[in-house]
């Protein structure tokens, strides 16, 4: 389907070009913002998941982004689930570090 197309595409320019998952869209919206805030349906929530770990995975900093942070309550419900856990996730792992570094 189209949507596995495009879920292989972003992993492919991902994987290919390191600079990829640093480009910002409009100049000031990073691929991962930019992939939480598209609108998104039940039908192709699965396929926008798998991209937008993609992009985390490629790049989990920009989850730090204040703008993912000011947006998440216009991102749909599963993006949120997903962005809240890792941001919970990211912060705990943050925290730890600056509690292990002496």
């Amino acid at each position: 389907t189209n949507l596995t197309v495009a879920v292989d595409i972003v992993k492919f320019l991902l994987d290919s070009n390191p600079n990829v998952k640093l480009q910002k869209v409009g100049g000031e919206d990073s691929l991962l913002d930019f992939a939480c805030s598209l609108e998104y349906n039940d039908l192709n929530t699965d396929a926008a998941l798998e991209i937008i770990k993609a992009i985390y995975d490629a790049y989990p900093e920009a989850i730090e982004d204040d703008r993912i942070a000011s947006d998440i309550n216009e991102f749909h419900q599963q993006v949120q689930t997903f962005i809240n856990g890792e941001l919970v996730y990211s912060r705990k792992a943050k925290d730890h570090r600056l509690m292990t570094t002496p």
